[in-house]
């Protein structure tokens, strides 16, 4: 029995207050076919809302078999509509995108059957109505009689006791709503159907029961059928027993949802990739900038800690062989065997405050650059260099490289500290692409490449040997070293004869009698591959008055403190030079892997950056947190900016979840049927853009470089970190949109925009 006491509906907006009907005292009962009638504006269509749950009452209370449902929560509101309730519309409210089978399995399975238990049931109930030929009809393409008929189906499935239909046959020809009168009747042998009508003749023969409503009040409530109320009257009403949507039918609903609607799939498709697209970007940025704040520290070994620098050493520390070199450049992922090793932590200064220019260049082999010249000639000499730069810098340029040419420079190697010494630059080109990018991973500010005569490159590398190495003055038992005596720096004199020295005169001063009457010195170089002695007669000393004739140099304060030997003996101590060999890795994400390769192949290693020290550990940690912030801050910009398109493109889906509710699924359905679409759909997009990132390159897309070299810091772990966020980001996408449409009621959020 439904039984409604003083019920009372109210509307209000805008200030003002607008009575659906008022004071409604009415009782059901099982077996009734009841119409409702009244002109347009009566109440009768809010009174059959109110009755089917789809709308609340503000006054009164109305009673299910003698439960009262003033106190019902939303939650139990949607329960009581899916035990009770079957709703047809004037309307129809069909899912215009389903088939008349997916219609009628859509009430079954938010009733909680499987897929398998319907199959026969749905169909019967399909031949019910006269539509079996139709079974596979999209329900856009039927009549409106069709129509109507689906949504008798879809309410004779529920198999609940209370039936209500709005105008079923506002829309319908004479004899499309006969038939559908006629169902109706049949089917309310054992339910209530409540039908409102504005046209009481087409039901008049059927009914039993005529309630007539004017100005939201029942001014007439007339049985016409006696016989058949009091046959049924009084019975309790039996409910349907419904399940839960299941997990399965879940997945099965939300893929049919996400590909049902072409223009609504690629537009949130096209959502999703912008929102990974953009966290993708944002993320690699976060790490780019970590990896650049990682290089602006230092090492107290290497001023070239580029992060693809690998530095390789044999396990028997003996020098390395040809056939060693071309093993390390087999490994996978070796882009290049530095040989001469010892030059990548040297740079070379050229000045001239005449002309003004400064220019930090690379030492390299001159002639490996020959063809690239584009002005002045090959260095001939060893006071000579060429200089290849980038043709875009804004600093550099060949109208400045003009003035350059053939002008004395004051050059000074600063980082093994040779000295200075007067050079010209003789020639100048431009560097290769590949080349710029190489030297952009430098951790040395460089302004390009200075190529220098063989034995002047061997001059320059046997002098960062010499910068590394331990270098001990002895004379019988007296030991000077940096430590005990201050700076002294051991080079290579001109017109100094093999096996002889020339002294600065301080020395002598030195321990008392010092080297006042030592007529020679022995020299020590150590380094962590070899320690080598050369005994040397001492030729001179020089002091500040005789440097001109005696070292052949007139600054005295830039000399003072070398120690002059000749080139042969300088080669006795520091012409091994290969020792060791750089790597550069090609890809430095992978840079873990590729140490692990050169160990098994017999070498040992020494990454440069794990010894890395921030110049400002403070800064340092500041800038972490910095940045952190600003992802996050991108993160939730990114959220919202997705929320509030999705938010758009789902308004046309408004329909579908408002009709969900109608027929039964409940606030948890609905938002595990938006889980399930916007998860495929991020699925698909995490796909897309993780396919551009990972194989893509230029190759496959016209992507700007940056963006390239930005993709080049996602690591595999990282998708996996990024899979995560985008997931839990796409649930609360969908959680949230829910709670907007759950903030309404069915009928609300069925007529208006969320």
């Amino acid at each position: 029995m439904l039984k409604l006491e003083r019920v009372s509906k109210f509307y209000a907006g805008e200030g003002v207050v607008a009575s659906g009907f008022s004071k409604v005292s009415l009782q059901f009962d099982k077996g009734e076919f009841v119409a409702i009638t009244g002109e347009s504006g009566s109440g009768k269509s809010t009174l059959l809302n109110v009755i089917s749950g789809l709308d609340s009452f503000e006054e009164g209370e109305m009673y299910v078999d003698g439960m009262p449902t003033s106190g019902f929560s939303g939650q139990d509101m949607e329960e009581y509509r899916k035990k009770y309730i079957g709703n047809i519309f004037q309307t129809f409210n069909l899912i215009n995108s389903y088939t008349v089978y997916q219609n009628v399995e859509l009430v079954l399975l938010l009733a909680g059957y499987k897929k398998d238990e319907i199959k026969d049931k749905v169909r019967d109930i399909i031949k019910k109505v006269g539509l079996s030929e139709y079974e596979r009809t999209k329900a856009s393409k039927l009549s409106g009689g069709q129509k109507q008929r689906v949504a008798i189906a879809r309410a004779l499935a529920r198999e609940t006791p209370i039936i209500v239909a709005d105008e079923p046959t506002g829309n319908l020809d004479s004899k499309s709503a006969a038939d559908v009168i006629k169902l109706l009747h049949d089917v309310s042998e054992d339910k209530l159907v409540i039908i409102v009508t504005h046209n009481y003749d087409q039901v008049e023969p059927y009914v039993t029961r005529k309630i007539t409503m004017h100005d939201g009040k029942v001014v007439e409530d007339r049985k016409i059928n006696q016989a058949k109320a009091e046959t049924n009257g009084n019975e309790a009403f039996v409910p349907s027993n419904p399940g839960t949507l299941s997990p399965a039918s879940t997945a099965r609903l939300g893929a049919r949802n996400t590909f049902n609607l072409p223009a609504k799939f690629f537009l949130l498709l096209f959502v999703f990739i912008f929102l990974c697209g953009g966290t993708f970007m944002a993320y690699s940025s976060f790490k780019n900038l970590g990896a650049v704040g990682a290089g602006s520290g230092y090492t107290n070994f290497f001023s070239e800690a580029r992060a693809d620098r690998i530095v390789v050493t044999k396990a028997d520390r003996s020098l390395f062989t040809d056939s060693d070199y071309e093993k390390l450049a087999s490994i996978d992922n070796v882009k290049a065997v530095e040989k001469e090793d010892l030059l990548m932590d040297t740079a070379i200064v050229f000045s001239n405050d005449d002309i003004g220019y400064y220019i930090n260049a690379a030492p390299a082999k001159a002639s490996d650059y020959e063809d690239m010249l584009v002005a002045g000639r090959m260095p001939e000499a060893d006071d000579e260099a060429i200089f290849l730069f980038d043709d875009d810098d804004a600093y550099l340029s060949d109208s400045a490289m003009d003035m350059v040419l053939d002008k004395v420079s004051q050059t000074y190697d600063n980082n093994s500290g040779t000295g200075y010494s007067d050079m010209k630059i003789v020639g100048y080109g431009h560097l290769s692409d590949e080349m710029l990018e190489y030297l952009d991973g430098s951790t040395n500010w460089i302004d390009g490449i200075a190529g220098f005569t063989d034995e002047k490159l061997l001059d320059i590398e046997m002098a960062q040997a010499a910068g590394d190495s331990s270098v001990e003055i002895r004379t019988g038992d007296r030991i000077l070293t940096m430590e005990n005596y201050g700076y002294f720096n051991l080079t290579v004199g001109p017109s100094v004869k093999e096996g002889q020295v020339i002294l600065p005169e301080d020395m002598a001063q030195i321990g008392g009698d010092g080297y006042k009457d030592a007529t020679e010195i022995t020299v020590r170089a150590e380094n962590p591959f070899e320690v080598k002695d050369v005994t040397l007669q001492i030729a001179k000393t020089y002091n500040q008055q005789n440097v001109g004739t005696v070292v052949g140099v007139k600054d005295f304060e830039a000399v003072s403190g070398n120690i002059y030997i000749s080139r042969a003996d300088y080669e006795k101590l520091f012409g091994d030079l290969h020792y060791q060999a750089s790597v550069i890795a090609d890809d430095v994400q992978d840079i873990g892997s590729l140490e692990t390769a050169i160990e098994d192949a017999g070498f040992d290693t020494f990454y440069i950056n794990k010894a890395y020290t921030s110049s400002n550990a403070s800064m340092t940690a500041i800038l972490n947190t910095f940045r952190t912030l600003i992802l996050a801050g991108v993160l939730i910009v990114l959220f919202f900016v997705s929320y509030f398109i999705t938010k758009l493109i789902f308004k046309s889906r408004n329909s579908y979840f408002s009709i969900a509710r109608m027929l039964g699924a409940t606030r948890e359905n609905c938002a595990a049927l938006l889980r399930w679409d916007m998860f495929i759909v991020f699925n698909i997009a995490f796909a897309i853009v993780a396919a551009l990132v990972i194989g893509a390159g230029e190759a496959l897309y016209p992507a700007p470089g940056i963006l390239i070299s930005l993709a080049g810091y996602i690591e595999a772990k990282d998708y996996v970190i990024l899979y995560a966020v985008l997931c839990v980001m796409a649930i609360l996408l969908a959680a949230r949109y829910a709670r907007q449409m759950f903030r309404k009621t069915a009928m609300n959020a069925h007529k208006e925009e969320v």
